[in-house]
C-alpha cells in the first residue's frame, strides 16, 4: 500500500471545533452517543464532498490493523477518521496507530457526544491533523487491559515503556502519562470521572488544531 499520499483536510472546515477556554473542563465526562461499547470495532465509511470519513466504533481488538489495512485499499479516498471507543487492546490500538500514520495525513476526530478512553487514545494519536469535540469524552482510563484482569509488574513495565516509546513516535509528550495519572491517583476514591481539559489536550499535544 502507497504510503504518505497526499490527504485532503478540507472535512476539518465541518469539524465543530473546540471552543472551551484553557483549563475549563469540556463539559460533563460522560458519552451521549452509543455503540462505544461494542465487543468487536465497527468499521464504517460515510461519503463527504470532500473525500470519505471512517468512523471507529466500539472496543479495539488485535484484529483491526488488518481490517484497516484492507479498508484504506478499498477506500483510497479516506480523508479523516472518527472514533466512538471505549478502549480495548493496547497492542492492537498501536499497531492500527502504525498503519494510519503509514499512509499518514489523517485528520483523525473524537465528535459530538463520542468517546475515545483507554487505548482509543493511542489509536487517535496516530492522526496528522488531531481534535476532540467539546462535548466528547476523552481519557486516559487504563491502557494495560489484560484479557484475564491481571498482569505482572514486568508486564506492565514492558508494555509502559512500548506506550511512552509510542508516544514519541506520534510527537506526544511523554507527560501525557505521567501527568494525567498523577492527577487521577491523587483523587479520592468515589470522585467523578476525570477527562482531559482544553488545557492539557493541547499541552501535552494530544490536540493539535488550533480552534
Amino acid at each position: 500500500m502507497a504510503t504518505n499520499r497526499p490527504r485532503l483536510l478540507a472535512p476539518l472546515l465541518a469539524l465543530p471545533l473546540l471552543a472551551a477556554t484553557p483549563g475549563e473542563q469540556a463539559g460533563r465526562c460522560e458519552p451521549t452517543r452509543a455503540g462505544a461499547d461494542l465487543a468487536k470495532p465497527r468499521l464504517s465509511v460515510t461519503r463527504e464532498t470532500d473525500g470519505e470519513t471512517l468512523l471507529i466504533e466500539g472496543r479495539i481488538d488485535r484484529d483491526l490493523p488488518a481490517r484497516l489495512e484492507t479498508m484504506f485499499a478499498e477506500h483510497p479516498k479516506i480523508a479523516a477518521v472518527h472514533f466512538n471507543s471505549a478502549g480495548g487492546d493496547p497492542v492492537g490500538a498501536m499497531e492500527a496507530g502504525g498503519v494510519i500514520r503509514a499512509i499518514g495525513g489523517f485528520v483523525t476526530h473524537v465528535p459530538a457526544g463520542a468517546e475515545c478512553s483507554g487505548a482509543c487514545v493511542l489509536l487517535f494519536l496516530s492522526g496528522s491533523v488531531r481534535s476532540v469535540d467539546p462535548s466528547a469524552v476523552f481519557d486516559l482510563g487504563q491502557f494495560y487491559d489484560p484479557a484475564n484482569g491481571s498482569a505482572s509488574r514486568a508486564a506492565v513495565a514492558r508494555q509502559s515503556l512500548d506506550i511512552s516509546n509510542y508516544l514519541i513516535r506520534m510527537g506526544v509528550s511523554r507527560r501525557l502519562l505521567t501527568g494525567t495519572l498523577d492527577r487521577d491517583a491523587a483523587l479520592p476514591a468515589g470522585a467523578p470521572r476525570q477527562c482531559l481539559t482544553p488545557a492539557e489536550l493541547h499541552g501535552y499535544n494530544v490536540a493539535n488544531w488550533n480552534e
